[in-house]
């Protein structure tokens, strides 16, 4: 990879979110694999859909509207999705862990069916590790580019041109006294 590719923070962020888009197209496959499991398979594919729109709007902030409002806009998302990803991985990585049978004793097993976590069916653990996997990696992404964007929002604000509050001050252009708001009001409003 480019060194310079650190120091660049709009080609960082487009990377990551490229990086993050493909990782979240690998979530979306494996969440159709566990979209069968009871009283989780909707919320996984919704979950997935999410993903995907995230990496896409992301993309499209960064690159097309650079704006004040629209990266504010992206850093809380961004936030919420992150967090979003955190507890995904942390509940498929839980719901894995199911059984269908408990062995009561040596060469002995009772088959309980719906596994050992109540209401969820345990079929496909592997498509549920991978989802639990793809998770940890949109997280680990995600704090890396919530992290990179707060710090780089400044530079990507409309190119970093006239983004920030530079013009806002004592000698700025905002206002019709140039001494500042509150020093020396102009003759029309000092004799109200």
């Amino acid at each position: 990879m480019d060194a310079g590719i650190i120091h660049d923070t709009p080609r960082l962020l487009s990377s990551l979110l490229g990086l993050t888009f493909l990782s979240s197209f690998c979530f979306f496959i494996s969440a159709c694999t566990v979209a069968g499991t009871a009283n989780a398979g909707f919320n996984v594919l919704i979950t997935s859909f999410i993903y995907l729109g995230y990496a896409v709007g992301g993309l499209y902030t960064i690159t097309k509207s650079q704006s004040p409002i629209s990266i504010g806009f992206l850093i809380g998302v961004s936030i919420m999705v992150t967090i979003d990803c955190l507890q995904n991985a942390i509940f498929w990585g839980q719901l894995a862990n199911c059984t269908t049978a408990i062995t009561v004793s040596e060469g002995v097993s009772l088959d309980i069916g719906t596994g050992v976590i109540s209401h969820y069916t345990c079929h496909n653990v592997g498509g549920m590790k991978a989802v639990c996997a793809f998770a940890v990696i949109n997280f680990l992404v995600g704090l890396c580019f919530t992290t990179s964007l707060i710090q780089g929002k400044d530079e990507i604000i409309d190119g970093g041109q006239g983004g920030g509050y530079d013009d806002v001050g004592p000698t700025g252009s905002i206002g019709y006294n140039q001494q500042g708001a509150y020093d020396n009001p102009p003759p029309s409003t000092a004799d109200l």
